[in-house]
């Protein structure tokens, strides 16, 4: 399944422009608040280097890279928590994505009304985490009471360690603190799975300029990076990329050299989705195909095996397996084997990012 990421924000700060120029797809853009009422879904292939050079090397039947679904979710408003502009129901879509990409509007132009009247950029998150907040918040002083009815009836009960989690977010969402920020431990992540808490997803800042501040970003984006870190915020002119989205690779390469720019802004979000979900990719070769697929960093060898299919992980056996640049190097997997640089591994072995695997499992 391709890692999920939604693009949230308050009405009119260029959320659907850069879910166009994202995936093309066309979503209505007009300037007037929730012109987005169902959000726009659209897939977008992750830029892969590596993998182009694996498939120029092995000439495999096919090849399939690894993809980010993207999904964009109508403009939050104040009280959005109380089901102001519909929030409740937008507050839903929020709850199925890995990540978020809050944008933020760092632009100024008459023509696009914003609805406090007046640009803040660090208001504007403000007014959005803390519908968020308000939302999870809501959620825990259910669950909490209801948890420990069930604990005090059955003190052997499983959920024990479900109110103890619980009822530390409930603390922390008091204290005005997001989950994601709260320090949980993996157990207890696991155990708040189920209730898909808004504040719990990893966010990064989009923050939105004009045309003419794409390489020369101004005091708003300061700001921003001054409360959240350069790493947590991206500078895109979603407006700028959606008139390039039409272009060849070659002319959009060209047209980031220009500005100064490893990459242009599609391919610097989804590297930043990546990083902030910190994934690795790892590469899978069987029956003439060569795939990419996406695994959190630190993952063991069977959870690979199961991102293929559950039967895998089950019936894991062994992984064989070689990293990107031996293969290339070597030209690939058959003189790899004779040379006798193929690895096998076991249930133990942590994948590490551009290695190319095959599994060995029993049905």
């Amino acid at each position: 399944m391709a890692l999920s990421i939604g693009i949230i924000g308050l009405p009119n700060v260029g959320k659907s422009t850069l879910f166009n120029a994202l995936t093309g797809d066309g979503a209505e853009v007009s300037n007037y608040p929730f012109c987005t009422v169902a959000p726009n879904v659209g897939t977008v292939e992750v830029p892969d280097p590596r993998l182009e050079r694996l498939s120029e090397v092995i000439q495999p039947q096919s090849t399939t890279p690894t993809n980010i679904r993207f999904v964009d979710i109508a403009g939050l408003v104040r009280d959005a928590n109380q089901g102001a502009g519909l929030g409740n129901q937008f507050l839903a879509h929020i709850r199925d994505v890995d990540a978020l990409v809050h944008v933020v509007r760092c632009f100024d132009d008459a023509q696009i009304s914003h609805v406090d009247g007046v640009i803040d950029p660090l208001r504007d998150i403000e007014t959005i985490e803390t519908e968020l907040l308000l939302a999870d918040l809501a959620v825990m002083e259910k669950a909490v009471p209801h948890l420990d009815k069930v604990v005090r009836s059955e003190p052997r009960s499983t959920r024990a360690q479900e109110l103890v989690a619980c009822a530390k977010v409930l603390a922390g969402l008091q204290r005005g603190m997001g989950a994601a920020v709260m320090g949980l431990t993996s157990e207890e992540r696991d155990s708040l799975a189920a209730y898909s808490l808004l504040t719990a997803s990893p966010v990064l800042y989009a923050a939105n300029v004009g045309e003419v501040e794409a390489d020369a970003p101004g005091p708003w984006v300061d700001r921003l990076v001054e409360r959240y870190g350069a790493d947590q915020v991206l500078v895109i002119s979603a407006q700028l990329e959606a008139e390039i989205a039409g272009l060849s690779q070659e002319e959009r390469a060209e047209f980031s050299r220009e500005l100064g720019l490893e990459y242009g802004g599609m391919e610097r979000l989804v590297q930043a989705g990546y990083k902030l979900l910190d994934l690795i990719t790892f590469y899978t070769l069987a029956n003439g195909k060569l795939q990419a697929w996406q695994l959190p960093r630190g993952e063991r060898a069977p959870r690979a095996a199961g991102r293929i299919h559950t039967d895998m992980e089950r019936g894991f056996i062994r992984a064989e397996l070689a990293s990107c640049d031996q293969l290339i190097t070597m030209g690939g997997w058959a003189p790899l084997k004779a040379a006798g640089q193929l690895r096998s591994e076991g249930r133990d072995y942590v994948v590490a990012d551009g290695d190319v695997i095959t599994f060995l499992f029993k049905a």
